[in-house]
């Protein structure tokens, strides 16, 4: 040792002629002579490692005519079972790159961790797995690296032929590695498992990004961690492989923020607090290094993104693990999202944008759609939240000049949307002429997303939560992009065409609301956008929704009521669906800010002849509605309440009689002798007398009104 550390070069020269008696002590029978023969290599490893080719082929020749038939004997000794396994580390070590190339003497040497890492004894495992990392420094070593053809440092875009020389290291490396992670229950074996399976990501280097060797080394172990159900004993291991995948897809957005430099992007910081210390403690240590991805390795992302969000592993698990996967996804998801639009962005953009964007929207549909239905637990309301976080990230990370563009059309292979196209109008009442999506039409990726999140939303019989009502309304209304509600309106009046009870009714209602609300805060930069004439057709169509749903409604609620005597669920589901359509249409005809605004008053105007006409072709089924509410007693008359309501904001409002009397001077100015009637005025006047021909015919038997709805809608007449 002495000499090794004062004349290093000439001893590494002549090493296959003074190690051979130390290593060879390491199978003593004598324990003291056993540990002097390893203090003594770990002393001079820095010398004799990698091995010369002298030192692997006496290594190779001892090995061969008593090394390996001692190491196996010592194999029937539990108590010299690490020490074998620790000798076979060292010989492998100084066998080097030919461990390889001596195929037949590696065949013989790897039945010895064979069989240790099926030893019952859980340390004799953890050794077997630390001393592993000694066959990856033996198949991946420098010298192995340098070695190698150029042409073998792959990026990801080059063929998978260039791989496939390592191809068969990397499979027998990762055999036992996914064997143990797939049986193990305890943590220290699969802690010191992960350990050495990112030091092989760390030995690959640039190899790694090659979508043959990501699939072979990167992706096994993931999918075994992600496909474990998640709770409090393996959230270490999952925090860990999470980070790692995390730190993957986030080079393309660390690349673009500094090309030339390596700057990371922040890793999930709650999570990484909740991985071993050891396991965190390799971020630092190890870097892998990971290379720009390219659009060849996205279907290989999407599959592990799959296996994470599998519907079946959050069946049954609790509301904090759920929260947990949720955030963490959706925040690689976005960081994958990210990586999308830079390739976008690119000047070869055209050639893989659609590709990209289709994936996307066809994973959402595959992992979320497909599956909520089959789930008959609380878990399908965890999906639709989930599902609507991954639509809402697509809209806020990908530009609307690529989701909205014609260049870029899907086909909608959304079964909802068979289902519904063919849902019979009412002979009763007289729609709008709406045209729905048809099943396999070509439409942009903004309206797949919508129909998508649409369908996964009537597809979930639960209760839809305000929250999740809210994300969908985000990623109905993006902005300035009115093309969304040619395939939302459609679809909710499919949904009355379809027999609904109160519950579901509310549900899109609730949808409804949110999206109303959302638009009305939009409505000047929609209308401002130039819509013209079909985009305020659209509009109007939308915000009348909530009449065809509650005119259509009564004779389902009355059956309700006749058989199974819910009064009280009855008045108060009445009672929320009015609250949730005037909270709409008050501030509808009540925003004040938006008065002063022609283009919101001459929209006002084409809404009000819209609704008028509607009221008109529709009067005797909404004088049936009432008549049988009247007739059966009920204490609220919801279309009463609602078309009262949208009077009285009407007639309540100053800003629409400011608005009458200016248009009324300029009509005069320009044409003293033919100045017309100002038409946002006269159109309240009208459907405040629709109101009271409504309800006149049903209240003339009637000696008093009993409710305060009724006296509510008379009062404006007063």
């Amino acid at each position: 040792m002495k000499l090794a550390s004062q004349y290093p070069k000439g001893m590494r020269d002549q090493s296959s002629i003074w190690v051979p008696p130390i290593y060879r002590r390491l199978l003593s029978a004598d324990k003291p002579e056993r540990d002097m023969s390893e203090r003594c290599l770990i002393k001079v490893s820095s010398v004799i490692l990698p091995p010369q080719s002298p030192l692997s082929k006496e290594v190779a020749l001892d090995l061969e005519q008593k090394l390996l038939s001692s190491m196996l004997d010592m194999l029937n000794d539990p108590s010299k079972k690490i020490q074998a396994v620790k000798s076979w580390g060292w010989f492998i070590s100084l066998l080097g790159a030919s461990a390889a190339s001596t195929r037949p003497l590696l065949n013989k040497m790897l039945k010895v961790p064979e069989q240790l890492f099926t030893d019952p004894d859980p340390q004799v495992q953890i050794t077997t797995m630390v001393i592993w990392k000694n066959l990856v420094d033996a198949f991946f070593g420098p010298q192995v690296l340098e070695n190698m053809d150029q042409g073998t440092v792959m990026s990801p875009i080059e063929p998978r032929a260039h791989a496939s020389a390592q191809m068969k290291k990397i499979r027998l490396i990762m055999m036992p590695l996914c064997g143990v992670l797939s049986r193990s229950h305890n943590i220290a074996l699969s802690s010191s498992c992960l350990s050495t399976w990112h030091y092989l990501l760390y030995k690959l280097g640039d190899l790694i990004n090659h979508l043959s060797i990501l699939e072979a080394a990167f992706g096994p172990v993931l999918k075994i961690i992600f496909s474990t159900r998640f709770d409090n004993q393996n959230k270490p291991l999952w925090s860990f492989c999470i980070n790692l995948f995390h730190d993957f897809i986030s080079v393309r957005a660390r690349h673009l923020i500094s090309p030339d430099d390596d700057v990371r992007v922040p890793l999930n910081q709650n999570l990484l607090s909740q991985t071993c210390a050891h396991l965190k403690a390799l971020f630092d240590v190890h870097q892998i290094k990971w290379l720009p991805w390219d659009v060849t390795s996205f279907d290989f992302q999407l599959e592990i993104l799959g296996s994470i969000v599998n519907p079946e592993l959050l069946h049954n698990m609790t509301a904090d693990m759920a929260v947990t996967v949720m955030d963490s996804t959706t925040q690689t998801f976005r960081l994958l999202l990210e990586g999308v639009q830079v390739q976008c962005n690119s000047k070869f953009a055209d050639d893989n944008v659609m590709i990209c964007i289709t994936k996307v929207c066809k994973f959402v549909k595959k992992v979320f759609l497909d599956t909520v239905g089959k789930q008959k637990s609380n878990s399908s309301a965890v999906l639709v939240q989930f599902c609507l976080k991954f639509v809402k990230c697509t809209v806020e990370e990908l530009d609307n000049s690529l989701l909205a563009s014609g260049k870029y059309e899907l086909c909608v292979d959304i079964e909802r949307i068979k289902e519904i196209e063919y849902a019979k109008c009412s002979p009763k009442l007289s729609h709008p002429r709406i045209r729905p999506l048809a099943y396999m039409e070509l439409v942009s990726p903004a309206v797949y997303l919508t129909a998508l999140s649409l369908s996964i939303v009537a597809q979930f019989t639960g209760e839809l939560s305000h929250g999740d009502a809210e994300q969908l309304a985000s990623i109905i209304c993006p902005p300035d992009l009115l093309e969304n509600f040619h395939a939302v309106v459609p679809f909710l009046y499919m949904q009355i065409m379809r027999p609904v009870d109160s519950r579901l009714r509310i549900k899109w209602l609730v949808v409804w609301n949110k999206v109303s609300k959302r638009l009305n805060e939009q409505m000047i930069s929609y209308l401002k956008a130039g819509c013209g004439a079909s985009g305020h057709d659209v509009l109007c169509q939308f915000f009348c929704y909530p009449f065809f749903a509650l005119v259509s409604s009564g004779s389902i609620s009355a059956h309700w009521n006749a058989e199974n005597r819910f009064e009280g669920y009855l008045n108060m589901t009445q009672d929320l669906e009015a609250e949730l359509v005037i909270e709409v249409y008050r501030s509808f005809c009540t925003n004040s800010s938006y008065c002063s605004e022609p283009v919101y008053m001459v929209f006002l105007e084409h809404f009000f002849e819209y609704l008028i006409n509607i009221v008109d072709e529709n009067m005797s089924s909404i004088q049936a509605n009432l008549k049988y509410c009247l007739e059966n007693k009920s204490k609220n008359i919801t279309i009463l309440s609602v078309l009262g309501n949208v009077v009285i904001g009407l007639l309540e409002n100053a800003q629409i009689f400011n608005y009458a009397n200016k248009e009324r001077e300029v009509t005069t100015n320009e044409d003293p002798a033919g100045c017309r009637e100002p038409n946002l005025f006269l159109g309240s006047l009208k459907l405040a007398n629709r109101v009271y021909e409504a309800i006149r015919s049903c209240f003339q038997r009637k000696s008093s009104c009993t409710t305060p709805s009724h006296k509510q809608v008379f009062l404006i007449f007063i």
